[in-house]
């Protein structure tokens, strides 16, 4: 993980500087984030098993739970002193240690421990070594998580890298590791404090060797790792952060350089490039966990209605023998006067087929009533598959926006959009209405579509089915619009000004509703273009459905993305 204990060593240091010596106002709790008050910022520890780390934050703790482990705290360390802060080593547990004078006047020396290793991250505080309480209660194979146990550090055999000081001692290690089968990289971070796996196949790379098993690694290569560790030994001394960005957008952080990446950040101050990391990897994930909620209703909504349109394909399956139930009440009532009554089953003569029809007969009904019987039996099967069709008609264009629906979420890029998108699922019933814990409506979001600019046209692309529908009754009629042929897809139109369009800018446009639809990952796909007075939103459509007249088709590939 980015956050290694070289990085964890470097920002604990830094945060040490801000609050030991002073005294602590309050502690929170919000989505698996312990925050910890002083006056001058919040110390920030999060357990969240998806990107668990310790920082140090402005005073913001958004929608504080209540949680039994945090008021334990609060009766126990509120306005308690800190003493010490600091991490073991290289590895990725840090102590809190504070001082506390009850209301009695009996001093109490309280410790807090933060493990923060990914889903077995867990907020320990103990006493005169006894455990008080735990924010995770576990049980495990190495130690027992709950009140009035004996606290003992999560047991590692690792080695600090400083211990690394001679080559035959790199040579012992290597020896004496339990498991030759394991690789290069493995044996690295499993062995030495503070590497990841990423930091780990930086050494190989700077080493310049293959990712190898231990049994195949030579002399020659494990002096090569051993130069390597020592180069990472002097680079850990700079006391520099490295922030490094991919498209823009925070990749990783490392202490030592990682050759993988070419746009960088230095960082004296570790805080700000851990807060500017994760609050990004935060955002990140607040949208994968909103995009999901959104997903999982459609989709379940999409399987019912599949499921309900399955239903009425077998149903109208069974109406097709309708005609067939016609014909018999035709035979019968021609050849009534040949069926004798108490007969279960008469022969008679299609003129129409040219052929002998065998006709079933209720024995207890005379030749006429089983004519009538027929005669009602096929009006009845006709009526039910007119309804049946005028069923799947409605829940076809429900099936159509639902997928459409579920395309503009998975294209969402922000919360914004996210949001927007939910605000329009509460409307359409899909979802219920939230309220804060006020009572008050959640403020509406209002984003923009996707504006690109092409041989000095504007292009714009919706992002959800209301900025589709906005598209279409805001555009002028000479504007060009353009969607995904028969399938879901963003509305993109192309804003002409009145001037005609170059062939080159309507193809990149169709690349676009190419790129925004539902056949993002394939090739060749067909793409309509009219002229937006031809498209129609008619009544009783649902958002983002509309009808579209006098178009054209081109074929195209999406742009890679």
């Amino acid at each position: 993980m980015p956050y290694d204990g070289f990085v964890m060593r470097g920002t604990v240091e830094q945060i040490a500087k801000k609050i030991v010596g002073f005294n602590l106002r309050n502690v929170y709790l919000s989505k698996h984030i312990l925050y910890f008050s002083f006056d001058n910022g919040d110390l920030k520890v999060s357990l969240n098993p998806n990107f668990s780390y310790i920082s140090f934050v402005n005073h913001f703790v958004e929608d504080p739970e209540k949680n039994n482990f945090v008021e334990f705290l609060r009766s126990r360390i509120r306005g308690a002193k800190v003493v010490d802060f600091s991490n073991i080593q290289y590895e990725r547990t840090v102590v809190l240690e504070l001082k506390k004078i009850d209301e009695i006047g009996v001093v109490h020396n309280y410790v807090l421990y933060f493990d923060i290793m990914g889903k077995h991250s867990n907020a320990i505080i103990v006493e005169n070594s006894e455990i008080l309480e735990a924010f995770k209660r576990v049980q495990t194979k190495f130690r027992n998580i709950f009140p009035g146990e004996k606290f003992v550090l999560y047991p590692s055999d690792k080695l600090t890298i400083d211990e690394i000081d001679s080559f035959d001692k790199l040579k012992s290690v290597f020896e004496g590791f339990y498991d030759k089968k394991k690789s290069l990289v493995e044996f690295i971070y499993t062995k030495f404090q503070g590497f990841s796996k990423v930091t780990a196949e930086e050494v190989l790379y700077r080493s310049e060797l293959d990712n190898k098993s231990l049994s195949e690694v030579s002399l020659e290569d494990l002096k090569r790792v051993y130069e390597i560790l020592i180069s990472v030994k002097e680079e850990l001394k700079e006391g520099t952060l490295r922030l490094y960005y991919e498209d823009e957008k925070p990749k990783d952080i490392s202490v030592i350089r990682l050759h993988q990446y070419r746009d960088e950040k230095k960082c004296s101050e570790f805080v700000k490039c851990v807060n500017e990391y994760f609050e990004y990897v935060e955002v990140k994930d607040k949208i994968t966990e909103k995009r999901n909620q959104l997903i999982s209703v459609v989709k379940s909504k999409i399987d019912h209605y599949e499921n309900l349109l399955s239903e009425l394909e077998r149903e109208l399956e069974e109406c097709k023998d309708a005609d067939k139930y016609r014909k018999y009440g035709e035979l019968i009532k021609a050849y009534s006067y040949q069926i004798n009554c108490g007969e279960e089953m008469a022969s008679l003569y299609d003129w129409e087929s040219d052929s002998h029809v065998s006709v079933p007969l209720e024995k207890n009904l005379s030749p006429i009533e089983n004519s009538v019987k027929y005669f009602n039996l096929y009006s009845k099967l006709k009526r039910k598959a007119k309804g049946i069709e005028e069923r799947k008609e409605i829940l076809s264009k429900e099936l159509s926006y639902l997928q459409q629906l579920q395309l503009t979420i998975e294209n969402a890029e922000g919360l914004e959009e996210l949001f927007e998108i939910e605000d329009e699922m509460v409307e359409n019933g899909l979802i219920k209405k939230k309220v804060d814990k006020k009572g008050k409506k959640k403020s509406e979001q209002v984003s923009e579509p996707r504006k690109y600019v092409y041989n000095g046209f504007t292009i714009l692309v919706g992002k959800n089915n209301r900025q589709n529908d906005e598209l279409v009754v805001r555009s002028s009629d000479n504007d060009i619009w353009l969607h995904v042929q028969g399938m879901p897809g963003a509305h993109v139109v192309i804003k002409t000004n009145g001037k005609s369009v170059d062939e080159d800018t309507l193809y990149y446009a169709a690349r676009l509703a190419a790129t925004y639809s539902k056949g993002r990952y394939s090739s060749n796909v067909p793409i309509d273009y009219t002229y937006i007075k031809y498209v129609k939103k008619v009544r009783g459509l649902k958002p983002g459905l509309v009808l579209y007249s006098n178009f054209k088709t081109l074929f195209v590939d999406p742009i890679q993305r």
